[in-house]
Formats: C-alpha cells, structure tokens, sequence
C-alpha cells in the first residue's frame, strides 16, 4: 500500500499539485506583464469537497471519505458539484486594464505568489506531521 492510497495523504498531494499548478500560471503572467492584450489568468479554486469525494471514488473498495452529519443545522450540505479538475480561468477586470490591452497587475500576481507559497509551507508542513505520526506509530509496534 502506497502513503498515496491513504485519504489525508491523497488530499495533500492533490493541494500541493494545485498549488504547483498555481505557481506556473502566476509566473506565465508576470513573465507576460508586458505582453500587449495579454490577460491574465489564474486557476479554478481548490474545492476541497470535491476532492474529498473524488479521493474515495478513486480507489476501488474504499467507500468515499464523508462527514458525519448528528443534526442538519450543525454543517450546511453542499448543493453543488465540483470536478476537482485544476482549470485555468480567465481574470476579467477590464477596469485595470492597461492603453496596450495588457490586463496583468503585477501587485495582485504578488499577492497570489505569497498566498500560494504559504499555502504550500502549510501543506509541506502537514505532510511532515503525518509522516512523524506514522514513524511514532511503527516504532511503538503500532499500539496493539
């Protein structure tokens, strides 16, 4: 059994690939910054229920990974469906537009970086805990 197959390790994998993702749209925009009648673009938010779902219908025999529902007024369903598909979207803000047609704005590609670079520590971060909890657990001879 691969750590891939294990649902936790399978949602963080996905995020980082994500985010991986994000990071290679923001440099293609900054790179074009200059490019005339360039737009910008960025990726399809992470839906993390969709990924869930998506998590357990990927590995034969394992019955999807869902919440745990006591009373209907303590977690909102969701309505729609995601496809947890990482798609690139076009950013349409033609107010910020520069007189060439360039529609990059360096300041929010920043924003995006950072946030996506945080993210990332995060996720790394939470890979590694997994990891030490998982050592802990096959040093000990697994509790039993």
């Amino acid at each position: 059994m691969e750590l891939t197959d294990l649902p936790m390790f399978g949602l963080v994998r996905r995020r980082l690939d994500w985010l991986n993702q994000r990071q290679q749209v923001i440099a293609q925009n900054v790179a074009n910054a200059d490019t005339p009648k360039y737009n910008s673009h960025d990726l399809k938010d992470f839906d993390f229920r969709a990924e869930l779902r998506r998590n357990g219908k990927k590995s034969a025999g394992t019955k999807p990974v869902n919440m745990s529902v006591t009373d209907p007024k303590h977690i909102a369903r969701a309505t729609g469906k995601g496809d947890g598909d990482f798609k690139v979207s076009q950013d349409r803000r033609p107010y910020e537009t520069a007189p060439d047609g360039n529609q990059v704005v360096l300041e929010e590609q920043m924003v995006r970086m950072n946030e996506t670079q945080a993210d990332h520590g995060t996720m790394t971060q939470l890979y590694r805990k997994h990891m030490a909890m998982l050592k802990s657990v096959v040093r000990s001879g697994g509790g039993g």
